[in-house]
């Protein structure tokens, strides 16, 4: 047979990852924003600015969570998932946070280069997120089986 099994659950934890895959790439520009912008490279966050950056990385973690939730409301996925994905917002809120409180630093600070631990953030959640939600995946076929 040459079909492929892309069942609501299978497309619902890719786009989550894929969610959390693409802020590391995102914050992965905050730091090289002038040498981008010197060199005439357009990146993400040249063309937006990085206050806009800023909030474009609050909106895609709480993208994150609510389409977490909106995925656990339709049942595509499993409340295991949902519960226990829920755990990484303290992460989530960390990244939006040192985000915020340092993508001045790369205009106004002599500092420069602490923005770039957002990105180190950013796969803290990817990798923590991933985890839970494939934990959550098993723990759901396993109570299924046993019921």
């Amino acid at each position: 047979m040459n079909h492929f099994p892309l069942s609501g659950t299978v497309l619902s934890a890719s786009i989550l990852v894929g969610f959390t895959t693409s802020l590391i790439l995102f914050c992965s520009h905050f730091h090289q924003v002038e040498g981008d912008r010197e060199v005439g490279k357009m990146s993400p966050l040249v063309r937006l600015g990085t206050k806009k950056g800023a909030e474009v990385v609050k909106g895609a973690i709480f993208m994150l969570y609510a389409l977490l939730v909106a995925f656990g409301l339709i049942k595509a996925l499993p409340l295991t998932c949902i519960f226990l994905c829920a755990l990484t917002l303290p992460m989530g809120n960390l990244v939006v946070r040192f985000v915020e409180d340092n993508y001045k630093a790369i205009v106004f600070s002599h500092n420069k280069n602490k923005i770039f631990m957002a990105k180190y953030f950013c796969v803290r959640l990817h990798a923590l997120f991933g985890v839970t939600l494939a934990l959550g995946l098993v723990l759901a076929r396993k109570i299924n089986n046993k019921l």
